[in-house]
């Protein structure tokens, strides 16, 4: 358990997702003090609902080029530039991706390929792959579904891909490492503030023992993504909101709808959008559509947004795909940064900002999962230069290895490969999710005779859930199923199906009562059923 064990920090973070946990990461490793809350489970907000690429955003350098405009070709640059760090830095969970982009008239072929070639040559020495062209027949042979009708062929080039809720863990992970306190299930509700009304420290409640913190810093961060402009308001009502909100959502199908491991990028559909089918966890992964939305906790995915992939989808699959192939849908909600003049929310660059107020909150704003690093390590510059901080070292995070990732993978993958009770499938879920921890699980299953799956169709093993509870801060079965192997993501019906297993392991693990046990139980199945 970890136990906020002093009340007071150089540094507070409220928001447990990509931007908090890179906060806490940059900060705690220059040799900052710091405490992290979420109100809820770490990345169960925008930060486990994302299109899982890490990317410069091939649609950001064409208006950037069309524009002219410098900033977004900067952007651009500086994500491209993240993105190589992203892999090196977290092996195990990003890897590169190849993107087959198709193209159905003969004239678009050297406007798709010269934008696709400069942003490769963009990248410079960061650069994780070449360009090629692939003609229609070898298309059709890597992608089966595709459209064929008046196929050219298709340009391809490199991005990368990830799992983002173990990501948030591997970072939260890495920033305990360097004394980082991080919690769960604790909200933040009341700023106190002092003689000349400065925040000087806030008020929290643990939602899981319902009981109430007060704790100092000497400065306290607002990551709290898409609900940046509601924390601002708890800190001044009339806080003028900054935050343009955009709803994001994808589908999981079965891997049959994309058996070759190439993802695909849909350019432009007929109103302008981009959607991206990509090879996720073993399934099909499709999304996003952009709307206009406002702040919930808990979003859902609408008919209409369903419908809308599932036109656009089918107008260049040849297999045709309909609602009952979806294995589980999500939304998420996009903190932009609010535009100077109305606009569609896919045509705002996802830039962030840092503004403090006068009490002395900090605030950052925006932003995407690519340059988590480069927001954290602004942040944390940005309080020193204030003079908020005692003066430290410079970030170090370009070249921290996060949790899983410090050892030889290699060499871990040889040594689960001599036990013989863990099947091939389950040994290589072990490595793409836990890295090198894969061998923490296995000694967690010979001591426990952990080894039964969770589910006869799926690769897990009930040590992993032993695991997540005792190192990697899972308090209810929903973080488990949904954010540290992201089950609830790729496949409804099978997270269902193995959620009483769950619920008992966690049971036994945390003495929970019969009554407790079955309140869990219950809403871990309303949450699986109305968000997934």
């Amino acid at each position: 358990m970890n136990l906020v064990n002093n009340n007071s920090f150089d540094i507070i973070i409220i928001g447990g997702g990509a931007t908090g946990a890179g906060i806490a990461l940059d900060a705690s490793s220059r040799g900052l003090s710091v405490l992290l809350l979420e109100q809820n489970d770490f990345a169960s907000g925008t930060s486990s609902k994302s299109s899982k690429l890490i990317h410069g955003g091939v649609r950001y350098l064409e208006k950037a080029i069309k524009e002219l405009d410098k900033e977004q070709f900067n952007l651009v640059k500086e994500g491209l530039y993240e993105r190589a760090l992203f892999i090196k830095n977290a092996p195990h969970l990003a890897k590169k991706l190849k993107l087959d982009t198709p193209i159905y008239n003969n004239l678009e072929i050297i406007y798709v390929y010269i934008g696709l070639l400069l942003y490769k040559l963009i990248s410079g020495k960061k650069s994780i792959g070449d360009n090629t062209f692939i003609n229609k027949t070898l298309l059709s042979l890597l992608q089966p579904s595709i459209k064929k009708k008046d196929l050219v062929g298709a340009v391809s080039f490199f991005d990368g891909r990830f799992i983002d809720s173990r990501m948030v863990i591997a970072l939260l992970q890495s920033a305990q490492n360097y004394g980082a306190v991080v919690q769960n299930y604790c909200e933040v509700n009341k700023f106190i503030y002092d003689s000349e009304d400065k925040i000087k420290s806030l008020k929290y409640t643990n939602k899981i023992t319902n009981e109430e913190f007060e704790v100092d810093a000497s400065y306290i961060i607002n990551a709290t993504g898409a609900n940046v402009d509601n924390i601002r308001l708890l800190d001044d009502d009339k806080a003028e909101e900054i935050l343009s909100l955009s709803s994001g959502i994808h589908l999981i199908l079965d891997k049959k709808f994309l058996p070759s491991d190439e993802g695909i990028l849909i350019p432009q559909t007929s109103d302008g959008r981009v959607i991206f089918i990509l090879p996720y966890l073993g399934k099909c992964l499709i999304g996003t559509s952009d709307e206009k939305t406002v702040y919930t906790k808990e979003p859902k995915a609408s008919n209409e947004e369903i419908e809308y992939l599932l036109k656009h989808i089918n107008d260049y699959f040849d297999i045709k795909v309909c609602k009952d192939d979806i294995l589980s849908v999500w939304s998420g909600i996009r903190p932009l940064i609010k535009p100077l003049s109305n606009g569609n929310t896919e045509e705002i660059v996802r830039e962030h900002k840092i503004l403090s107020s006068e009490s002395g909150l900090i605030s950052i704003a925006g932003g995407k999962w690519t340059t988590y690093r480069k927001m954290a390590e602004e942040l944390v510059d940005y309080v020193c230069e204030k003079g908020i901080i005692k003066k430290v070292k410079k970030s170090k995070t370009k070249h921290l290895k996060v949790h899983g990732s410090k050892k030889n993978l290699k060499k871990i993958k040889k040594e689960l490969e001599i036990h013989d009770k863990l099947s091939k499938q389950t040994k290589q879920s072990l490595l793409n999710l836990y890295g090198s921890e894969a061998l923490g699980i296995l000694s967690i299953a010979y001591v426990h005779n952990a080894f039964e799956l969770i589910h006869e169709d799926l690769p897990f093993i009930k040590a992993e859930i032993i695991y997540c509870i005792k190192h990697e801060f899972a308090k209810k079965p929903i973080d488990f199923l949904a954010r540290r192997i992201s089950l609830c993501f790729i496949d409804k019906k099978k997270s269902l199906e193995c959620l009483f297993m769950v619920c008992q392991t966690f049971k036994v693990q945390l003495l929970w009562s019969n009554d407790k046990f079955q309140n869990e139980l219950n809403e871990s199945k309303k949450l699986i059923e109305e968000l997934f």
